[in-house]
């Protein structure tokens, strides 16, 4: 073997990046003839020539351009919003109205439950809401009459107000005004009294008028008999001075005769005179008991004035009482529609309570329906029942909160992939994406990346950073299942060797730990 002197090595400028030129570099450039390497052996030696040709070719190979495909552990788990988890909403005894692998669709009953505890709740909140119903039925009969007795009760103390005010004003008339009609009347009998006693003290005037004028007739006439009975005293004195010359015999008998026949005159008109006198008398005794009669009507009427006067006392009085009466029926009114109107905030207020309960009644008969339509289990979205064994629940007595079966939509499955940190920027949201599951049969399915979470984490081995991207994948056949594993293989973007090269070198020899 044939050695060769060692060459002095230079240091190697660290690579660059050279972005390919328009014509294509992969093609090889045509080697010269023959003729032309022997005319540059003065230039070239043939080892200098192996060695560029080596290079040459190294560069043109690393500058082949790759689209190299990244791949990623993955496990199958169903899709948010097209999966449902069935669980006990409450203790009971499950009956299932599917089995494993059935196809639902959206409101089919997946399953009954029934519950005998829940039963009694409900057979007991209906007969408590019918007692509740009955209560408020009475309660409103009672608030009714209540109402009724306070309109009355109302309409009662307002007619007594009525009255009472009609009694003071009757009351004021009758002792300011005296515009009291039945006191009018009263004092107008009075005033017509009192005008008959001026009418018969005017008579009485009258009469004593008519006596002094009697009177004075009698002293007229007593002088006339005063002076007939001087006339007499001449007369018989004439005559016994005739008698006696008679008896001389100076004068004849028969002379004697006029003074007979004048002294007869003169008694016989003093008797007359004497006579009017009398009946002068008389008429003087009548007239004063007229006069008396009349003042003993006078008396009666002033009795009667007073009596009167003690009526209109009596009116007042009897007024007065009357308003004592009233006001004392307008306080009895008030305190029957205070008790009236406490009846009727009773009532109301225990038909309120009632009411209250009956709402709590209802809501609780509701939540417990509810509940019970809780228990009949419907599907909630189109799928398939994917757990196994469900016969072993079946008509068992489960705890609630327990899970019994879950119903997946299988045309589209999440797949959780996990990818190293240092690869996460060959690929983005619009990568096209490739699922391989693990059987015997090659197959796989088409997939696109549904979201590429922000969050690193540690895979198993807690050796390596990773990030699980989630991807959605097409599961028309609809064989796969969650949990089933494979590898997602993500199509990235066009590569030259020389940097696939650079990215495997700094993955075994990172950098950013030197």
């Amino acid at each position: 073997m044939t050695t060769h002197p060692k060459k002095i090595l230079q240091p190697r400028q660290p690579l660059k990046v050279v972005p390919p030129s328009i014509q294509d570099s992969s093609i090889p450039q045509p080697v010269q003839s023959s003729e032309s390497i022997s005319s540059s052996k003065s230039i070239f030696s043939h080892r200098g020539l192996t060695g560029g040709m080596i290079i040459l070719g190294l560069i043109s190979i690393g500058m082949i351009p790759l689209n190299p495909r990244l791949n990623g552990k993955t496990t199958i788990t169903s899709t948010v919003e097209k999966r449902q988890s069935v669980t006990m909403p409450q203790m009971g005894i499950l009956s299932l109205r599917v089995r494993s692998n059935q196809i639902v669709k959206p409101g089919d009953i997946l399953a009954t439950i029934s519950s005998p505890e829940l039963d009694k709740q409900i057979a007991d909140t209906q007969e408590a809401l019918a007692e509740n119903k009955a209560s408020i039925t009475i309660n409103q009969q009672k608030l009714f009459l209540a109402q009724s007795q306070l309109e009355i009760a109302k309409t009662s103390q307002m007619i007594a107000e009525q009255k009472l005010q009609k009694k003071r004003e009757e009351l004021q008339k009758a002792t300011t005004e005296n515009q009291f009609p039945k006191i009018r009347g009263i004092q107008n009998e009075q005033q017509g009294i009192q005008n008959e006693i001026l009418g018969v003290r005017n008579q009485i005037s009258g009469l004593e008028n008519e006596i002094s004028g009697i009177y004075s007739e009698i002293e007229t006439i007593e002088i006339s008999i005063e002076s007939l009975k001087k006339q007499l005293d001449m007369a018989e004195t004439a005559m016994k001075q005739r008698k006696l010359a008679v008896q001389e015999g100076a004068l004849s008998v028969f002379s004697l005769v006029d003074d007979e026949q004048k002294i007869e005159a003169l008694k016989g008109e003093i008797n007359q005179q004497q006579q009017q006198i009398f009946t002068r008398q008389q008429q003087i005794n009548q007239k004063q008991n007229q006069i008396r009669q009349t003042e003993q009507l006078i008396a009666q009427k002033n009795q009667t004035i007073e009596l009167k006067s003690e009526q209109i006392n009596e009116v007042t009085d009897f007024l007065e009482q009357e308003l004592d009466e009233t006001q004392y029926q307008v306080q009895q009114k008030l305190a029957e529609r205070v008790s009236a109107q406490k009846e009727v905030d009773a009532a109301l207020a225990e038909l309120m309570a009632q009411q209250k309960l009956l709402t709590q009644k209802e809501s609780e008969f509701n939540r417990l329906q509810q509940q019970k339509q809780q228990l009949i289990i419907k599907s909630n979205i189109p799928g398939t029942v994917i757990t196994p064994d469900l016969d072993l629940v079946n008509h068992q007595t489960l705890e609630v909160g327990r899970e019994i079966l879950n119903v997946v939509n299988l045309l589209t499955l999440t797949g959780l992939v996990e990818i190293r940190q240092e690869d996460i920027d060959l690929i983005n949201p619009t990568s096209p994406v490739i699922f391989k599951p693990r059987q015997a049969t090659p197959h796989q399915y088409q997939a696109k990346i549904q979201n590429i979470p922000p969050v690193i984490k540690s895979d198993e081995s807690n050796q390596k950073s990773v990030l699980q991207v989630k991807i959605s994948i097409d599961n028309a056949d609809q064989k796969l299942q969650p949990g089933l594993m494979g590898e997602a293989h993500f199509e990235t973007h066009n590569m030259r060797v020389y940097q696939v090269i650079q990215r495997e070198v700094l993955k075994l020899f990172p950098w950013w730990k030197i």
